[in-house]
């Protein structure tokens, strides 16, 4: 079954390329697009990889409160998380429709503390990678400004451990995001800001690309 995850990726982006071999010129300047972007809450990484997520993280998983036994047990401190850096490549094959493939990253971590005495036990931490093909659909189309919606589905994998007593784990996951609303300026090269749901991330991002 994992194996089977790993490969629909490949599969669902196997038409994007086979399509942009025999797409032809029309009246759009560029047909490609690279862009960077940074932001968004990864709220599925956030539960499977700092320790909150009471339904699917085993006991004997530390940083994990599950009792009111737990208030005097060791204790998290604050978590932290990178955000979500994303990159994107798209091929224009209609002023409204393009496909894409997006690469994902993010990393979260926190410290675990002793309830006696305060001192710091260790960290737990994670890092997760999301790989998804996705359709995006231009319902503004100018020169400078586009608005537009966007859905993907692809499949996410992440690695968290507690160094302290050498525990660990490795999770792979269908993942999916949806972006209700996007905007882009500029001609050449643009920015681009995001709304968006989903396994990658909660929330907003912003980014700069380039087209060619």
């Amino acid at each position: 079954m994992r194996k089977l995850f790993l490969l629909l990726p490949l599969i669902a982006a196997f038409p994007l390329f086979a399509a942009a071999s025999s797409w032809q010129d029309g009246d759009r300047p560029y047909r490609y697009e690279v862009n960077l972007s940074w932001g968004g809450f990864p709220m599925l990484d956030a539960l499977n990889f700092s320790g909150y997520d009471f339904l699917s993280v085993p006991d004997e998983v530390p940083c994990t409160p599950r009792s009111l036994a737990d208030i005097y047990a060791d204790y998290t401190g604050p978590s932290y998380s990178t955000g979500v850096i994303s990159a994107d490549f798209n091929i224009q094959f209609k002023k409204w429709f393009a496909l894409g493939i997006q690469a994902n990253f993010d990393g979260i971590w926190s410290s675990l503390h002793s309830s006696d005495t305060g001192e710091r036990l260790g960290n737990c931490s994670g890092v997760a990678f999301s790989f998804l093909p996705y359709a995006r659909f231009t319902y503004l189309n100018r020169p400078v400004v586009k608005l537009y919606s966007a859905v993907g589905l692809g499949i996410g994998a992440g690695y968290r451990k507690f160094d302290n007593n050498g525990w660990e784990e490795t999770l792979v996951y269908p993942a999916f995001q949806v972006t209700p609303i996007g905007i882009m300026v500029g001609r050449r090269v643009y920015g681009l800001f995001e709304l968006g749901a989903g396994t990658v991330y909660v929330g907003c991002r912003a980014g700069i690309g380039v087209r060619f």
